[in-house]
């Protein structure tokens, strides 16, 4: 019996280091690579001609990126503005790290004069609960953000097995409304805080006005009284 499974154990050791095994492991986990690539490839470029029947501006920058671990790339510009007046373009990306997916992102800038503002303003809290409100509202959309000052960074992850054309477009538009649901959010928040200040700025001229009339009036009543004791 022990005999038997000595046997058995040697055999197995030897089967596991046959270099025939290991080439042909090799070999295979070689061509399963090569399929992925080859799908992924098949699909970059379906999408890139949908996007480019849909009106959108499709430049392929998989030749000339040079950012580790992006296997295809697209920029993507839309012909008209989006609600929010910006052309801000994006991006269709299939990374090595991602067998089944692909990643739809994109970058901008917050207007520089409302953010010279805020911070003159010292409103670190009001633009950190800015901020929560804006995760909350683009959660929904399953888009994610990163800030990364004076930049933010949004994107969303999608997967193509089964993908229909309608989601495509509905993840497109995902990530478009949450950069016009931010900028309206940014905006909102500045104008907010604008008509608070004003309103407490005119709350202390008024203040202001009130106290220097009650002091012309008191002013006026002691030269009055004043008046009468040099008329004595």
């Amino acid at each position: 019996m022990s005999s038997s499974t000595s046997s058995t154990s040697t055999e197995t050791k030897d089967i596991g280091s046959n270099p025939k095994t290991v080439e042909n492991s090799e070999s295979s986990e070689k061509v399963s690579k090569i399929s992925i690539q080859d799908t992924k490839s098949s699909k970059f470029k379906e999408l890139t001609e949908l996007l480019q029947k849909w009106g959108f501006k499709v430049t392929d920058k998989t030749k000339i990126i040079n950012i580790p671990g992006i296997e295809f790339q697209a920029e993507v510009i839309p012909q008209i503005p989006y609600p929010s007046g910006l052309s801000t373009p994006f991006y269709l990306e299939f990374q090595d790290n991602l067998e089944d997916g692909f990643i739809l992102r994109t970058t901008f800038e917050l207007d520089k004069n409302i953010e010279i503002y805020l911070n003159s303003q010292n409103r670190a809290r009001e633009i950190e609960l800015t901020y929560i409100e804006i995760n909350q509202i683009i959660l929904p959309l399953k888009v994610s953000i990163i800030k990364d000052h004076p930049f933010l960074k949004l994107y969303k992850v999608m997967f193509y097995p089964g993908l229909r054309k309608q989601e495509f477009l509905d993840g497109i538009n995902d990530l478009i409304n949450s950069m016009t649901i931010i900028i309206g959010k940014w905006d909102e928040r500045y104008y907010q805080m604008r008509t608070t200040d004003n309103k407490v700025k005119a709350e202390k001229a008024e203040k202001a006005e009130k106290a220097e009339k009650a002091e012309k009036a008191e002013r006026k009543i002691n030269d009055l009284e004043l008046e009468k004791i040099l008329r004595k």
